[in-house]
């Protein structure tokens, strides 16, 4: 009887700290707290874990339950730890990226948006008086929110465990998989260290079949688009941005996923770009598309 009873209390304590967990988590995802207030939370409750840990270390039955409360307890604190990291991030901005040719000149201009977080601005009026007095072109400003920070932690960790590779690892494996062999501008694209996100796959696919001397392209091409290792194109994000950057550029044609393809129009139409739009759900489609209009040109 005695021993229900204390499995029964047991089951009590680790309900009452799930739900408190989850009240904590949720203050700070809506914003009412910090992460340094559940980081501090979660260490108290930790220390005195231990504290009790200690005090029953000779008791075999109370320091098992014990044992595994503090297990679960630094389990959450590490989880959680993560998250002081993005704390000091005040805004994001989406900046202006010059595109990228991966091999020489390939005519294949790879399409990104970059991201940067700062920290120690003033205000957003600020942030942006800064950016226009160095000429530097940027499209959004957000203040970052404790629900940026709290799934920016969670992508992190996962990928940290193994649960979820980078997309950048995923997009490097499929396009190798899709070439079957490694080609010198691809090869050292892929080796930067300051790329991000899977929107280059389509692009790369493109160029390394330039360099194998399996496509030949005289063209400008802004390309963005992911690619699966048996050649399927998908959706990525931020296709305005990047219709912007390849129309400021002057290139005739965007390459852009089928998926992509119902915003992309839109987009056109609102911001008035003369840019000619080209949708694929597969590269051979791009591959077909490249080589009418390079017969064309020459025409």
């Amino acid at each position: 009887m005695k021993e229900k009873k204390r499995g029964s209390r047991f089951l009590l304590i680790i309900s009452v700290f799930i739900i408190f967990y989850i009240i904590l988590s949720s203050s700070f995802y809506f914003g009412f707290i910090n992460a340094y207030i559940v980081a501090g939370v979660l260490f108290l409750t930790l220390m005195i874990s231990w504290g009790f840990l200690f005090r029953y270390r000779h008791i075999k039955g109370k320091f098992g339950k014990v044992s595994l409360i503090v297990l679960l307890v630094g389990i959450l604190f590490i989880f959680d730890f993560f998250l002081l990291q993005f704390e000091q991030m005040k805004y994001r901005t989406l900046i202006h990226e010059e595109p990228v040719q991966a091999a020489g000149n390939s005519g294949i201009h790879l399409m990104s948006v970059g991201t940067a977080y700062f920290s120690h601005a003033e205000s957003k009026e600020w942030l942006i008086k800064n950016f226009e007095r160095g000429g530097q072109d940027f499209f959004q400003m957000e203040e970052v929110d404790n629900k940026t920070r709290y799934h920016s932690r969670n992508d992190i960790f996962l990928q940290l465990v193994g649960i979820r590779n980078d997309e950048v690892s995923v997009m490097a494996k499929n396009v190798r998989s899709y070439l079957g062999e490694e080609t010198a501008g691809v090869e050292q694209f892929l080796e930067s260290e300051d790329i991000s996100g899977d929107s280059a796959g389509l692009g790369l696919a493109l160029t390394g079949l330039i360099e194998q001397n399996k496509l030949m392209n005289n063209l400008d091409f802004g390309v963005t688009g992911a690619l699966s290792e048996q050649g399927e194109v998908s959706g990525i994000g931020m296709i305005k941005e990047k219709l912007t950057i390849a129309e400021k550029q002057g290139y005739p044609f965007m390459i852009i996923p089928s998926e992509n393809a119902q915003e992309a129009r839109r987009v056109k139409e609102v911001e008035s770009l003369e840019i000619q739009l080209v949708a694929v759900s597969h590269i051979d489609e791009a591959v077909r598309l490249i080589n009418r209009l390079n017969a064309e040109a020459e025409e």
